[in-house]
């Protein structure tokens, strides 16, 4: 086996690092970010204490990290999707759109995770650049299919899907009501109808 791939071949380091991060994302989940200490992430991860502070000096180092772990694999998610089931025509914006919006309050983790970690960069510079691009990558990705259906400024066209998407998650989270999959297709339906003209 080569230097290379011994180095890429997760150890028990790697995992409780990784483990410890996944139980951040969790507590951040639940109980939001003011709530994650390395005692409580230890504690959710099953390790000790100290194996926490040995992989993150700081709190914010963890909570930095976590929010970087939540960014790779969203991303990783997102071109695996849009791999195997690529966007062409309305109904795949419905589709794809309506799969990525959280519409229902019991299912709400990761949008909260989300906004948990757009509020961190706000008062963190370490993760604003890393948050912004983020939150572009949705929108560089429906800009090309939305040319090719005829968007006249696709950038635009695709910020305004995406805002609408968490516009909606928002509403979903602060009422903690349930929008229904026909009402939010109904929704993308009309802002499609207006960016597609």
């Amino acid at each position: 086996m080569s230097n290379a791939a011994e180095q890429r071949k997760p150890g028990p380091r790697g995992a409780n690092r990784e483990r410890i991060l996944r139980a951040a994302l969790d507590i951040i989940s639940k109980r939001g970010v003011d709530k994650v200490t390395h005692r409580a992430v230890a504690s959710v991860a099953g390790v000790s204490p100290g194996t926490t502070t040995y992989h993150f000096a700081t709190r914010e180092d963890l909570v930095r990290d976590a929010f970087s772990l939540y960014i790779d694999d969203y991303q990783r998610t997102l071109v695996e999707t849009l791999t195997q089931r690529p966007v062409h025509t309305r109904e795949d914006f419905i589709r794809f759109l309506g799969g990525m919006t959280t519409l229902n309050p019991e299912n709400s983790g990761l949008e909260a995770i989300e906004y948990e970690m757009v509020l961190f960069a706000g008062r963190d510079e370490a993760m604003r650049m890393r948050v912004a691009a983020w939150s572009r990558t949705l929108e560089s990705w429906l800009s090309d299919p939305l040319e090719r259906l005829g968007a006249s400024r696709p950038l635009e066209a695709a910020r305004m899907l995406v805002a609408m998407s968490r516009g909606s998650e928002f509403e979903v989270l602060s009422r903690s009501q349930e929008i229904h999959r026909d009402q939010f297709a109904a929704r993308l339906s009309a802002l499609l109808d207006a960016v597609l003209r």
